[in-house]
């Protein structure tokens, strides 16, 4: 076993071709970082200036009606991902500001990538994709040319009739591209973990760290395997990329198309349904509504009072309120439905992991960042919780402080700096570990499944040995 790892150590170090190409991902990988870094700092800062400026706008308003403040709004901004600096996932594309106001729950809106100049918008450019994809197809070609070595020189009979079992041989090989590789991405790694720092995005990245070196060193061995396998075969290498391919760029974006036709879901579809909703319940910019009747008797019988005149509250603004609550209830119905569509094509998605282990370590990496589907979702449901709690406020206000059809009335002055700024939870691995199971899992089997390719190759080498 030492020898056949000194013999390959001797030979990579000869092959200028591995070195170069193996320097060269390395200056790539430490380029995407520093770049991706000075990136994600200036859109943290501007986002953070932004939400700084208009919360000051908030509370030196002037004074006005507490419903009139609910229809002017405010903006929210969606907080950096932990290690949204290495791997955006699909935040770029996700819109990172917000809207509130009365009565209706907007969509985030203003997605990064739509502000940025052409050559900054592709996530792919940054580390952790890169290392995944660029890394992960260095180790494929990497593991097959030294798995390929001895068929390719017509040295194969020469190795075999030296004793060497095929369990070292195997194991040498994948060692050896596995650390080619590796000592390729060990800068932009060590680089990146000191600037990170520690904390939770400390433990994200040692996560993501070790499921990045695990899934270059699955396909170092799937290489190495196959090299060995094919590698008198003259369309073996390309063979080998064009099964890669397939598994990276072409099955995954099938897998897209089905979960889409599967489980259909548009944006449209769900605020028709949403609308059709509103009109069953109070409107508390109309007078004349079922809902809004039985509402008002409502009222009147819990205070005891014949008429909106002797109510000791403003109705206007309880008929307001109880428009928010009943709409918050049919948002909260309409989208969780819509969420589990969502994750019904995201399960069809999934079916892609079983054509090869990139897949699912690009989807490990996104959740273990912070970045996937779900950290927008939670953003989505952050601001639409601190919406609800503003308009609740302002309009219970108005309810206790002021009567019934008095639309002129304002709170006192400074009312609106007692408003605390957006501050939604901050993330933690822990909370997401759930998450990162299922991609987690995939990753390892596919882990198995190489180790079991290299013992079924010893094995096939060791028969050759035999005849």
């Amino acid at each position: 076993m030492w020898s056949s790892l000194r013999l390959e150590r001797k030979l990579i170090l000869r092959d200028r071709g591995a070195i170069a190409t193996a320097c060269l991902l390395a200056a790539i990988l430490l380029v995407s970082f520093v770049s991706g870094l000075q990136a994600d700092r200036s859109e943290a800062a501007a986002l953070r200036s932004a939400a700084e400026s208009i919360q000051a706008e908030w509370a030196a308003q002037p004074p006005k009606n507490p419903h009139s403040a609910a229809h002017y709004g405010i903006l929210v901004y969606r907080p950096a991902a932990p290690l949204q600096a290495i791997e955006p996932g699909v935040l770029p594309y996700q819109g990172a500001v917000t809207y509130l106001t009365a009565h209706k729950r907007n969509a985030p809106m203003l997605s990064p990538a739509s502000v940025r100049v052409a050559e900054t918008r592709y996530g792919g450019t940054r580390f952790s994709p890169l290392l995944q994809i660029a890394g992960g197809f260095l180790a494929l070609v990497i593991g097959y040319l030294v798995g390929a070595r001895e068929a390719r020189r017509g040295m194969l009979p020469l190795l075999i009739g030296t004793g060497t079992r095929g369990g070292a041989v195997v194991a040498a090989k994948s060692v050896a591209a596995g650390t080619l590789v590796l000592l390729a991405a060990l800068p932009a790694l060590v680089l990146a973990a000191i600037t990170i720092g520690g904390g939770d995005p400390g433990e994200r990245f040692a996560l993501l760290s070790v499921a990045s070196l695990l899934h270059l060193f699955v396909l170092g061995s799937i290489g190495v395997a196959a090299g060995i396998w094919l590698g008198a075969a003259r369309f073996g290498l390309a063979a080998v990329a064009f099964v890669w391919a397939m598994s990276v760029l072409i099955i995954p974006r099938i897998g897209n198309i089905a979960a889409e036709r599967i489980a259909p879901l548009t944006q449209q579809q769900v605020a028709k349904t949403i609308e059709a909703d509103f009109a069953k319940g109070p409107d508390g910019h109309s007078s004349d509504s079922d809902a809004n009747r039985v509402f008002e008797q409502r009222v009147l019988k819990q205070y005891g009072v014949a008429t909106k005149d002797e109510l000791p509250v403003n109705f206007d603004a309880l008929l307001m309120q109880a428009d928010e609550e009943f709409r918050g209830s049919v948002y909260d119905r309409r989208l969780a439905e819509a969420e589990a569509v969502r994750e019904r094509q995201d399960n069809i998605r999934r079916s892609a992991w079983a054509f090869g282990p990139t897949s699912a370590m690009l989807d490990l990496s996104v959740r273990i960042a912070g970045s996937d589907a779900d950290t927008q979702w939670r953003f989505d449901e952050s601001a639409e919780a601190f919406r609800r709690d503003l308009v609740g406020r302002l309009n219970r206000h108005m309810a206790e402080n002021s009567e019934t059809g008095d639309w002129s009335w304002t709170p006192e002055d400074r009312y609106y700096a007692s408003f605390s700024a957006f501050r939604p939870r901050t993330p933690a691995l822990r909370n997401d570990i759930d998450d990162v199971v299922p991609a987690g899992l995939a990753l390892l089997g596919w882990a198995f499944a190489a180790f079991f390719a290299l013992m079924l190759t010893a094995r096939r080498f060791n028969g050759r040995a035999a005849l």
